[in-house]
């Protein structure tokens, strides 16, 4: 009876044990080719970095353990703040769409043309034979009061999707979705409701 309880209670960390091991192996061979790599592609760097890692392999017990547990974290940090979105693009796409309601309440359509719309909504408006400026003023003039409210933004790397509520005077009001695209550094309208050669005439 005592070795079989002895055998429930050692088992599980026998197991552990193993995986630790196998762990540390695989990683005591990553950090080897990392330090590898780093030699071969700068000397410099390798002079920096490569002399530490290539001291990776010579470490046991817990020093060992600890430096695999940072450099692990430090990876999946660095994954997280790669895949994640920047900290103000949300902000950035309801400013953007913001202006935009500005601009077309204040009948800017130079604005609109050079600071919000982008190069290919431009391009699709100009196909139509008349400048930009000109054709979103035929398409607008005769709007009065528009409104835009953003009511969710879903950024995707450089793009984004805004839903908006939104009318006019004599216009029924509703929701609608933009399309936005991230370029020069700023955020740009590159499709909307309405006519496809006047955006802002909807929703």
């Amino acid at each position: 009876m005592r070795t079989r309880v002895v055998s429930i209670i050692t088992s599980p960390l026998r197991f552990l044990r193993w995986l630790l091991g196998l762990l540390l192996r695989l990683l005591r061979t990553l950090s080897t080719k990392l330090a590898a790599l780093l030699r071969t592609s700068s000397k410099k760097v390798a002079g920096l970095l490569g002399r530490p890692l290539e001291r990776l392999p010579t470490l046991s017990g817990k020093p060992r353990i600890a430096v695999f547990a940072v450099l692990g974290l430090a990876v999946v940090v660095v994954v997280v703040l790669a895949l994640r979105p920047g900290p103000d693009a949300d902000k950035e796409v309801r400013d953007t769409l913001d202006r935009y309601a500005a601009a077309s309440r204040d009948k800017d359509y130079q604005t609109l043309c050079d600071d919000l719309l982008a190069s290919e909504l431009v391009d699709q408006i100009r196909s139509a034979g008349l400048p930009c400026e000109v054709a979103l003023r035929t398409g607008l003039e005769a709007r009065r009061n528009p409104t835009l409210r953003v009511l969710e933004v879903e950024v995707n790397g450089d793009e984004a999707l805004a839903r908006v509520y939104g009318g006019a005077d004599g216009e029924p009001s509703g929701s609608a979705t933009y399309r936005l695209v991230h370029k020069d550094d700023a955020w740009r309208i590159a499709t909307s409701p309405g006519s496809a050669q006047f955006p802002g005439a909807g929703p």
